[in-house]
C-alpha cells in the first residue's frame, strides 16, 4: 500500500482555465475604453500582473468602469455579481465565477469605485487564476 502526503499548506480546489481568444478583441476596446473613462495610468494597471491591485483612484474607477460596461453591478446595493456572465462565458470558467461572487459579492462601500476595487482585491485573494482577467486586458 503506498501512502502520499503533500508539504503544501491545504488549499481549495481551484480548477484552472483559459480565456478563449474570441474575447481578446472585445476585452482591448474595453479596456481603451475604461482608460478613456477614468485617466488610469497603464503603468498602474500592469501591475496587475504580478497580483497587485494599485490602489490609485483612477485606477479604481476604470475597474469600476469594466464591472459597469459588462453589467454585473447590481443597481440597489452597487454589488458586483460576476454570475450574471455565466449565461456568455465558457463552461470551464464558470466554476471560477461562481466561486468569486460566492467569496466576494457581499463587498459594498459608501463609493462605487471603492467597491469594485475591494472586490478585486478580494478576487485575488480567493482564485489564483483571476490573474488571467489582467492579462486579457492589460496584454495587447
Amino acid at each position: 500500500m503506498m501512502v502520499t502526503f503533500s508539504i503544501l499548506p491545504y488549499q481549495k480546489q481551484q480548477q484552472a482555465f483559459e480565456i478563449p481568444d474570441r474575447y481578446k478583441k472585445p476585452a482591448k476596446m474595453l479596456h481603451d475604453i475604461c482608460v478613456a473613462e477614468s485617466g488610469a495610468s497603464e503603468e498602474l494597471l500592469r501591475q496587475c500582473l504580478d497580483g497587485t491591485v494599485h490602489g490609485d483612484p483612477a485606477v479604481k474607477c476604470y475597474i469600476h468602469c469594466l464591472f459597469d460596461k459588462i453589467d454585473v453591478i447590481e443597481e440597489d446595493t452597487g454589488r458586483i455579481l460576476l454570475d450574471r456572465l455565466l449565461y456568455i462565458i465558457p463552461d470551464d470558467v464558470k466554476e471560477a465565477v461562481n466561486h468569486l461572487t460566492r467569496e466576494c459579492s457581499h463587498i459594498v462601500t459608501p463609493d462605487k469605485c471603492d467597491t469594485a476595487y475591494e472586490t478585486v482585491k478580494c478576487y485575488f485573494n480567493a482564485h489564483d487564476e483571476v490573474i488571467k482577467f489582467c492579462h486579457l486586458l492589460v496584454m495587447h
